[in-house]
């Protein structure tokens, strides 16, 4: 029987500029991943609005398939209150490989004003596994 399944991978970035390896393994039941959403999490009362904070490349089944490089957003608490949508959601359809891994980077691209404030990326892989 199919059903549904979501499995969230949290990035650390402690820095600016810095580049954060993706490397995981999605279950071995997981049979296509059909949407992506990658949000940075985190407070930035400087930061009114929706920014991209960095940019996301992965790649499924041993970099076989690399259906992924965009621009990952930050949504300011104001403007998630006011918003209907759920920003960063990336619809896909990729078959997946059992057992293959997922690769890629997170890449902080600078937006902040100094000093630097850690934040973390969350990325979730919403899949169809058996």
């Amino acid at each position: 029987m199919k059903s549904v399944r979501r499995v969230t991978q949290v990035l650390e970035v402690s820095q600016a500029g810095a580049i954060v390896p993706v490397d995981l393994v999605l279950p071995s039941e997981a049979k296509e991943c059909f949407g992506l959403q990658a949000i940075v999490t985190g407070l930035f009362p400087e930061v009114e609005s929706v920014i991209d904070f960095g940019e996301l490349s992965v790649s499924f089944n041993g970099r076989e398939s690399h259906p992924i490089h965009q621009l990952v957003p930050y949504e300011s608490a104001q403007t998630r209150q006011v918003s209907t949508t759920r920003i960063g959601l990336l619809p896909l359809s990729t078959p997946l490989v059992s057992g293959s891994p997922v690769t890629g980077f997170y890449r902080d691209l600078g937006r902040q004003q100094e000093p630097f404030t850690p934040y973390q990326v969350r990325i979730s892989f919403n899949l169809i596994t058996e």
